[in-house]
């Protein structure tokens, strides 16, 4: 069972990092970790990296991720072929409130030596869904660039990120079915 948060910060790796949760609603420490794991992962390699925010809607209703899945290998290869990175860090949580079917929201990471603007990205990520007849929603302010070392953009685009952990539209799935996947980037060793 996963641990929830019911707090507007939460300690991680000794930092006490701002999140979206409060009293009311709780946030899934687990992904909390893994979302801090991935970022931290990634800056490990690069200087600095792009985060990139997205929605994914699907048509009708599946009991399991398999259009998730597909969709981010295909997004994984179109994107390190056109911007030639062999690395590309992610996470996405399912969720499903009041519709019929189940929505997604989704983060990239990238090296920002590579990738300037998300404008490509996006785009990349549209006509993939497309193609499957899924529809993109890009948020207002979707995208930090994040240098290694710079705290306050690190936690605001934490602080964002801390959105797909909240408790609430979790768990409306089959039973084998995930309710967030990420990449597994590993820490560069020195």
């Amino acid at each position: 069972m996963k641990k929830v948060i019911k707090s507007s910060e939460v300690e991680l790796d000794k930092s006490v990092m701002s999140i979206q949760g409060n009293l009311k609603q709780g946030c899934f420490l687990e992904i909390l970790e893994r979302i801090k794991q991935q970022l931290d992962a990634m800056l490990s390699h690069h200087c600095k990296i792009l985060v990139v925010r997205l929605d994914l809607h699907v048509e009708c209703y599946r009991p399991d991720n398999e259009v998730m899945s597909k969709f981010i290998r295909k997004v994984r290869k179109k994107l390190c072929a056109y911007y030639d990175f062999n690395r590309l860090g992610f996470i996405w949580v399912r969720e499903q409130e009041k519709a019929k079917q189940q929505h997604y929201h989704l983060a990239f990471f990238m090296d920002a030596n590579k990738v300037r603007y998300p404008d490509k990205c996006i785009s990349i990520c549209e006509r993939i869904a497309k193609g499957w007849e899924l529809f993109i929603f890009t948020p207002k302010n979707c995208y930090y660039l994040i240098n290694r070392g710079d705290s306050k953009v690190y936690q605001d685009a934490f602080y964002r990120l801390s959105y797909l952990s909240k408790e609430r539209g979790k768990g409306c799935k089959a039973k084998a079915a995930n309710d967030y996947s990420a990449s597994r980037i590993k820490m560069r060793l020195n």
